[in-house]
């Protein structure tokens, strides 16, 4: 995992392949030129009760901040058990145990990337347990070197 502001994603160009191509899709507001598949996602914090872990294999989870802020725990997916396959066939699949490992905070501004084989629970209430965040999730295919 490496969390850090948007501005210094470029220098990460050697372990997140795209990096300074995904960081002036990012800051023009252009997700088509970053040349990855870009979820936009926007959603309210949750209770923990409410969050489950995933994992993926072959693809990094690269989060941006567009606004607002959540906590992303992320401990390595051996302390958890599988659950599920994700929906329509995506890399990974969801995991289950209880809230542990570290915890993350992304706020606007910044970026949080999550390699394969690290577990990871988004929504994460901040210390004044209300809010919400709008971010970027962008899936970067791993090169053989990533791949478990």
């Amino acid at each position: 995992m490496i969390t850090d502001k948007i501005s210094n994603l470029p220098l990460y160009e050697s372990v997140i392949p795209g990096a300074g191509r995904i960081a002036k899709a990012f800051t023009a507001s252009e997700p088509g030129s970053a040349q990855f598949e870009v979820r936009e996602k926007s959603y309210e914090q949750k209770e923990d009760a409410k969050r489950r872990y995933e994992v993926h294999f072959h693809t990094i989870d690269l989060m941006i901040a567009r606004d607002g802020a959540e906590v992303i725990h992320i401990c390595p997916m051996e302390r958890l058990a599988p659950a599920e396959e994700l929906p329509g066939g995506a890399d990974g699949m969801k995991m289950e145990g209880p809230v542990q490992g570290s915890a993350v905070m992304l706020e606007k501004g910044c970026f949080c990337a999550i390699f394969p084989g690290e577990a990871h629970m988004v929504g994460g209430k901040t210390a004044d347990n209300t809010g919400s965040i709008s971010k970027w999730v962008v899936k970067v295919p791993c090169t053989e070197d990533f791949a478990l």
